[in-house]
């Protein structure tokens, strides 16, 4: 976990960045642990504690921001659930650092430039839950940890009671879903069996990738450059990603996966024989 402003809010992207976002640190919060009851400040201006925005339901906290490919194909699953629970959850969007800075798009060094790019992604996109603006140094992010789009189920009086890695991990949402249909005892059921965060990879990202080249565009030139050099495999499934166009931008990912274990088994069964 990110101890340092300057560490926190890196103004590249690096492979550094990309290793500590694939697990959960030891550090952070987890199920069975109580999260303060912050101050925070709301897109709109509102200023309320954490605990108000539950309003006596469970609360959904999922952290992101615009330069996030994940946190973009997570959007319509976030409204989805919002509408569908709407009665059991609330759902509030924690607006973080920048995942993939760019020039359009750079790491907030300023509480305002963190704000008018929080408002920018609201806009931009189909956005029917609140917005947390997380405080510049990331105080409630630390708490959380700090992964780009990671998803914290809480319970009304501020109990973790389960976390995933990945917003888009569909198992983990399952899994919510039966939570919250609990409606009484909620908090004490998590308090006594906390569930294990969900650090599950593959899947949810394969979903995300098909986002990951028309997000960093959005970004700037800097953030497709930079993920070329901190994650080439990243990159190269995100550029085969952009070739199916005639699928759901969900669902290309995995097609791309699928055609560069194709290519690679041709390439060295063709090395077998030759050599």
């Amino acid at each position: 976990m990110a101890t340092n402003d300057e560490n926190y809010r890196f103004e590249h992207f690096s492979i550094k960045v990309m290793l500590g976002d694939i697990r959960f640190s030891r550090d952070a919060l987890g199920p069975g642990q109580p999260l303060p009851d912050l101050p925070v400040t709301l897109s709109n201006g509102d200023s309320k504690n954490l605990y108000q925005l539950a309003d006596g339901k469970p609360l959904l906290l999922v952290t992101g921001s615009i330069t996030c490919p994940m946190t973009i194909s997570s959007i319509d699953e976030l409204n989805q659930l919002q509408a569908e629970l709407a009665d059991k959850i609330n759902v509030v969007l924690v607006y973080v650092r920048e995942a993939h800075p760019g020039e359009n798009f750079p790491q907030p060094q300023s509480l305002e430039q963190k704000i008018k790019n929080a408002l920018q992604f609201q806009s931009d996109y189909d956005i029917n839950f609140p917005c947390i603006i997380d405080e510049l140094n990331g105080t409630l992010h630390h708490l959380l940890d700090v992964l780009p789009n990671s998803a914290h189920l809480i319970s009304s009086d501020g109990v973790i009671l389960t976390q995933a890695l990945w917003m888009g991990d569909s198992g983990w949402l399952d899994n919510v879903r039966r939570l919250v249909s609990l409606d009484s005892g909620l908090a004490d059921k998590g308090i006594k069996q906390p569930a294990a965060p969900s650090q599950q990879m593959l899947m949810p990202f394969l979903k995300g990738a098909g986002y990951i080249h028309e997000t960093l565009k959005k970004a700037g030139d800097q953030a497709n450059k930079e993920l070329v050099w901190g994650a080439p495999p990243v990159s190269l499934l995100s550029r085969t990603a952009v070739l199916f166009t005639r699928l759901p931008r969900h669902q290309r990912g995995l097609a791309a996966l699928v055609s560069i274990i194709a290519v690679l088994t041709v390439m060295l069964g063709l090395a077998v024989l030759v050599f």
